[in-house]
């Protein structure tokens, strides 16, 4: 038979039902887990399948929720019953810990191809239609390692990066090979905005608002990388400068910063990004950021300031436009 899942954040587990139809019999492996706790459990013999009738099984499971290398072994007796478009699955007298993850009703989902061993390259395909790009000497995809723990194999993330640039990340379903666009990386700009109250920002020269859309500076705080601010001076904008005032010192500790045009791969590469920035505090000190480095950078002390003044001094030239632009540019503590 098929291979189930359940695709919920809070309930996870796997169902495996094999059936031989030269025998008529069934074997049943079922793994589920619960915050730190993880149990697997395995049909001792085969399993007579009866449609319309509750069959009674016997099955031995492995507890891991303790602490110890080994898990441990235990037996029971569960009933299985077949019905139309339906399994119905009781798993008897159970360890009273357990009785949590079976409290509620689990829906699993049907998945014809639910056994066939997911490669890389599936995931990196569906990434590739919805980002409408593929990997290049200029685009770069990964599976991000803190983001791929989970027991859900047919979950994957893939993160995006444009002239060694992260841009944006893509959580893959193949079980439905769609892509969702992760849209809470640069939530920290909202805090920026919320948090750091902002009293203006200023800009030396914006370009001038098109049917695309506008590029104002404000747009660099507004958490939305398919926004961005836009030098409007004729050539690649070297000198041109954005800056953001607060109404009183503020410190700042950390800048994160997306130096380019973060709405899609195909505009990153279009328009010119930053190579390096000069950073300007209303004392009138500065450091230079070096973004084929870093883009996210950390003071080595917290300075207390009224204003930041982003002023571009390299920038690495885009394949249709002579256009610099940042997308974010993100402030905290």
């Amino acid at each position: 038979m098929d291979k189930a899942f359940i695709e919920s954040e809070d309930l996870d587990g796997t169902l495996n039902l094999t059936f031989d139809k030269n025998t008529g019999k069934a074997a049943l492996e079922y793994s589920v887990w619960d915050d730190f706790e993880n149990y697997s459990f395995q049909s001792a013999g085969p399993i007579t399948v009866e449609e319309q009738k509750p069959v009674k099984f016997k099955y031995t499971y492995l507890d891991y929720s303790g602490h110890d290398e080994n898990p441990k072994t235990a037996h029971g007796e569960g009933i299985i019953e077949f019905k139309s478009g339906t399994i119905n699955l009781r798993m008897g007298v159970l360890p009273s810990e357990m009785n949590k993850i079976f409290a509620q009703q689990r829906i699993f989902i049907r998945d014809p191809y639910g056994n066939r061993v997911h490669e890389p390259e599936d995931a990196l395909a569906v990434v590739s239609q919805y980002c409408k790009c593929k990997e290049s000497n200029l685009v770069k995809f990964d599976f991000p390692a803190a983001d791929n723990e989970s027991h859900k194999s047919w979950i994957v993330y893939v993160s995006i990066h444009v002239r060694g640039i992260f841009l944006t990340e893509y959580k893959v379903n193949l079980h439905t090979y769609k892509a969702t666009e992760i849209k809470d990386v640069w939530s920290e700009a909202y805090h920026f905005a919320d948090k750091m109250k902002v009293s203006k920002i200023t800009a030396s020269s914006t370009l001038p608002k098109s049917k695309a859309g506008s590029y104002t500076a404000s747009q660099t705080i507004d958490g939305d990388t398919a926004t961005c601010w836009c030098e409007g001076v004729k050539g690649s904008g070297i000198g041109q400068s954005f800056t953001i005032s607060f109404p009183k010192k503020t410190k700042v500790g950390r800048l994160k910063v997306l130096p380019g045009y973060g709405k899609s791969v195909a505009a990153y590469l279009e328009n010119n990004s930053v190579r390096k920035a000069k950073m300007t505090f209303s004392d009138g000190s500065s450091f230079i950021a070096d973004f084929t480095k870093e883009t996210a950078l950390e003071l080595p002390k917290a300075k207390a300031t009224t204003s930041i003044t982003f002023t571009i001094l390299e920038v690495t030239p885009g394949s249709k436009y002579d256009d610099t632009c940042v997308s974010e540019f993100a402030v905290s503590p």
